[in-house]
């Protein structure tokens, strides 16, 4: 063999050796690298061939790279190319494109869209995960509860827009353990309380039942029982009603006819005897040095007829002044 010849075999060989490759001969068939999960590497040859070889498609660690080599001595390999981990997960294990590592020490690795349960299980996007509790407690993937309905335990939904008050027993309610079910409302117990079907009254006021139904009050009312217009007392039967708070009569709980103040508003004192014993018509409050009071035109000589029209004789007898 002539020395030229030779130097050109040994040197393809020691490339050869060198490359940790798969190399491929000039083929004419066609490969189907698809169906093979692989991709074609094709390198021209001198004969007007090529030479063909299926390189694997990429994995998470490694991409393979289609190398060729020039006539005479080519060839088409696939040389291994080491990728960078970009989601590492446990030792030696990297999770693929579009993962992400849901338990380094299980090498568990998650697609996007799919979320970890308990380290062990990639739950889906229509699955959540629970604990169901078999012979010790463990994280499972189930299907996941309608939209506006609590997971109750394994297997158990609860209503739209209730909680669920005790997952191992699957109970569910309408209110949380800090509110107070009202029909179908809920009351916070620290800032309201309940009013029947008047829903939810705030603390500060008044809840009154009148009659069939039940009113939350506005605000400065309370609710209490009316004295009717020409009444000095309460009618057998009458319903409560929002009495405001210059008409209400404390003890007992009474609200004065409109256009009366309750002899126990502040600033109001009381000489006898009162035209009731527990409200006095506005026209009635008059003023003096030390304060307001409410007089009786019809009988009282320091306010006889009107306020401040004292009676000289000392007697007032249905609003007039006996003469002197």
């Amino acid at each position: 063999m002539p020395r030229r010849r030779a130097l050109r075999v040994l040197g393809g060989a020691l490339v050869g050796f060198a490359l940790p490759v798969t190399r491929a001969k000039a083929a004419p068939s066609t490969h189907d690298c698809p169906a093979q999960n692989a991709f074609l590497c094709a390198c021209p040859s001198i004969n007007g061939l090529f030479y063909k070889i299926c390189c694997p498609n990429p994995t998470a660690t490694v991409r393979y790279a289609c190398e060729c080599k020039a006539p005479p001595n080519g060839y088409a390999a696939c040389r291994p190319v080491k990728k960078p981990c970009k989601a590492p997960c446990g030792e030696g294990k990297c999770c693929d494109e579009g993962e992400f590592c849901g338990n380094p020490s299980r090498q568990l690795c998650c697609k996007e869209d799919e979320h970890a349960c308990g380290g062990t299980f990639c739950c889906a996007p229509n699955e959540e995960c629970v604990t169901a509790h078999i012979k010790s407690s463990v994280s499972v993937c189930v299907k996941r509860c309608p939209s506006g309905q609590a997971r109750c335990g394994e297997g158990k939904c609860c209503p739209p827009k209730w909680h669920c008050r005790n997952p191992s027993t699957g109970l569910c309610k309408r209110c949380r353990p800090n509110e107070e079910e009202c029909g179908s409302k809920c009351c916070d117990k620290q800032t309201s309380r309940c009013c029947g079907k008047a829903g939810c009254c705030p603390k500060n006021r008044s809840c009154c039942v009148t009659g069939k139904k039940q009113v939350c009050c506005p605000p400065r009312t309370k609710c209490a029982v009316p004295i009717l217009p020409g009444n000095i007392g309460v009618k057998p039967g009458t319903d409560a009603i929002c009495c405001p708070q210059d008409r209400l009569n404390n003890n007992p709980k009474l609200c004065c006819p409109s256009g009366q103040v309750a002899l126990n508003s502040p600033s109001l004192h009381i000489p006898p005897p009162g035209i009731s014993p527990y409200c006095c018509p506005r026209s009635q409050i008059c003023r003096s040095a030390n304060g307001a009071y409410c007089a009786d035109f019809r009988s009282d000589p320091s306010n006889c007829g009107s306020c401040g029209n004292v009676c000289q004789s000392g007697i007032c007898s249905g609003g007039i002044c006996a003469l002197p």
